[in-house]
């Protein structure tokens, strides 16, 4: 009977082992995967890292399986190296995530700049943007969308 049952248990671990899949972190990833695994005996290296990668994300999935590891710590390695990969080349999202809805942030109005402010920035030696000293390499301490109106200009040119 306690034969029965250890078998039972073993497979449910082992079926519990077969369908996880990734939902957080790697490394979230790798500690629920080997809770799993340490409590199931009766399959190879190979099958773990079969498994192992067969429960990870998809884009890491492909990945990991072109290099081939031949161990579940190399399987481990890689796939840590490739998620840190993807997460340092994504870019930065437009939209913050807040209790499921999107939230989309206020992006500050460009600043509109007449041909008459121009000449008057101009005239002061000013930055057209942050209306401080303007020198070779200057840059402005903060970064703001920028709008200049040369409507009148182009008028007169047209006129003449």
């Amino acid at each position: 009977m306690i034969t029965h049952y250890e078998d039972t248990e073993i497979n449910t671990f082992f079926s519990q082992l077969i369908n996880l899949k990734q939902n957080g972190s790697m490394m979230d990833h790798i500690d629920e995967f080997q809770k799993l695994n340490i409590r199931v005996k009766c399959i190879s290296e190979e099958n773990r890292i079969d498994v192992f990668i067969g429960t990870l994300k998809d884009n890491i999935q492909h990945d990991v399986h072109l290099w081939e590891p031949d161990s579940l710590e190399k399987a481990f390695k890689l796939a840590r190296k490739i998620e840190r990969k993807i997460m340092e080349t994504r870019k930065p999202t437009t939209h913050n995530y807040k209790d499921g809805s999107v939230v989309v942030p206020s992006l500050p109005q460009p600043t509109r700049l007449t041909s008459q402010k121009l000449e008057e920035k101009r005239e002061k030696g000013i930055c057209y943007s942050c209306d401080r000293k303007y020198t070779k390499g200057h840059k402005c301490v903060e970064k703001k969308l920028f709008y200049i109106d040369c409507e009148e200009e182009e008028e007169k040119e047209q006129e003449m």
